[in-house]
């Protein structure tokens, strides 16, 4: 079964157009709105092999998601991103667990490179 990334992101737009951007660039991915979502999919479907997601939403945040992926004993890589993130934001990132931080906005292609690593290194 091909990985395929999962986009989390309570704007709907723009998990849709990181959607497209890295499907251009020949990755699978598709994306939800909310922290619930995100779990269960992350639960009931193997096809889930990296997680990109915000950390402000209505639900929850994607530190609240890390947590929960990781209590399941799920290894997958997590991508944090936020507008609102300082370099405080990306050491707590990184020290509880996620694989990255992105700042936004940023340049698809250092998403797109980030996945690349991301599922390099998980295989």
């Amino acid at each position: 079964m091909a990985p395929c990334t999962l986009i989390v992101d309570d704007d709907a737009s723009h998990g849709q157009m990181l959607v497209e951007g890295l499907r251009e660039a020949g990755w699978n991915a598709y994306s939800v709105t909310s922290v619930i979502q995100a779990i269960s999919r992350v639960q009931h479907s193997a096809r889930v092999s990296l997680v990109v997601s915000d950390i402000r939403m209505d639900d929850g945040n994607g530190f609240d998601l890390l947590r929960t992926i990781r209590e399941l004993g799920n290894s997958v890589p997590v991508i944090l991103m936020s507008s609102f993130g300082t370099g405080a934001t990306q050491e707590e990132a990184l020290a509880a667990g996620a694989y990255a931080y992105l700042p936004k906005p940023f340049a698809l292609d250092d998403l797109v490179a980030l996945v690349i690593r991301a599922h390099a290194e998980a295989s």
